[in-house]
């Protein structure tokens, strides 16, 4: 066991070498200066204080940015500026050249929990939804109960995801019936009312966006479980159950605890898909999460907040894949993880 998480988490660390570069190597290849961009932002704002000519101000912040060399003044490799970057992360400086650390850090803190709340409640409705639904089908494969619900799946998977949202917010919160709010996390003036009030606006609010996220996430586990419980269903060992006299719900419990091996497996793979999600439901329903940040960020070509997001998610990701291995390995325990 200990050896086999030592070498899970060399796997983790490498992962991150290679999932880091190649975002650093994907951000360098845009056809974008950013010190370019800088410069004409200040310009138009007319913060832009640096004496000379524009031309004099990007070269500094070229400079600045690590993008050119410091003696030679030399387009600088991309491998020495990754390796620049990877030195920061590893002591977690990763704001850019010019912004303020604190300012940085607080918008993450200020997107992170917004993030996290609609990944754990699309987590609970997709697996509080879908394990009962997919064993109810997969204890009646091929009834008309499991026709529906896989035609049910089926269609749902083949809807993308903004325009799911888009349908439901013209349909609740928009043009037909209005019960629900279309946008953000609170009501106007939200903040002065008592707790359980702003505690209801909130899951009010949460209701169309969750809805939205746990969409694809709801019709993998159902399919998941669903194909489980009919493998189960249909072993050996399930007739000799039956046949030793086992009431019912104990015959369904251990069916279902045969199929939840791949449900375990699964778990893990539902981040990656959350994360992707985020960055349409929030830019959708203007929510100021993760997803939205690092949107914005690559609009504006903020390379740090665009690491930074990919880092944390990268390591939560790779994190929520070795919990799976964990759990496949409780749920079979035929599964020998030393191996």
């Amino acid at each position: 066991m200990i050896r086999w998480l030592l070498l899970r988490l060399l796997w983790l660390v490498a992962m991150l070498f290679g999932i880091t570069a190649v975002t650093f190597a994907v951000l360098d290849l845009a056809p974008v200066d950013r010190a370019e961009l800088e410069a004409a932002a200040r310009a138009e704002s007319g913060t832009l204080t640096e004496p000379g000519s524009r031309e004099a101000a990007i070269g500094r912040l070229r400079l600045r940015y690590g993008l050119v060399d410091a003696d030679t003044l030399a387009p600088a490799p991309l491998w020495r500026r990754y390796g620049t970057w990877l030195g920061r992360a590893m002591t977690l400086r990763l704001a850019g050249p010019n912004e303020d650390p604190a300012a940085f850090w607080r918008r993450l803190a200020r997107a992170l929990p917004v993030t996290l709340l609609l990944g754990g409640l699309a987590l609970l409705v997709a697996f509080g939804l879908g394990l009962p639904l997919g064993a109810a089908a997969g204890m009646r494969a091929g009834s008309r109960l499991d026709r529906a619900l896989s035609a049910g799946a089926f269609v749902l998977a083949g809807v993308p995801e903004f325009l799911l949202a888009t349908l439901l917010v013209l349909a609740f919160g928009g043009a037909w019936l209005q019960w629900l709010p279309p946008a953000g996390l609170q009501s106007r003036g939200a903040e002065h009312w008592p707790l359980w009030r702003q505690a209801t606006d909130l899951g009010w609010h949460l209701l169309l966006p969750v809805a939205v996220l746990a969409a694809g996430p709801l019709v993998l586990v159902v399919r998941f479980v669903r194909d489980g419980v009919a493998r189960a269903a249909a072993a050996p060992f399930a007739q000799t159950l039956r046949a030793l006299g086992l009431e019912p719900p104990l015959v369904r419990r251990r069916l279902l605890r045969n199929a939840l091996a791949p449900v375990a497996t699964l778990t893990g793979s539902l981040l990656p898909l959350l994360v992707g999600g985020s960055i349409v439901v929030e830019n959708v329903f203007a929510l100021d999460g993760m997803g939205r940040l690092a949107f914005t960020a690559v609009l504006r070509q903020d390379q740090a907040m665009v690491m930074a997001v990919v880092l944390l998610t990268s390591v939560t990701t790779l994190l929520a894949l070795l919990l799976s291995d964990l759990l496949h390995a409780w749920a079979d325990p035929r599964v020998r993880l030393a191996r």
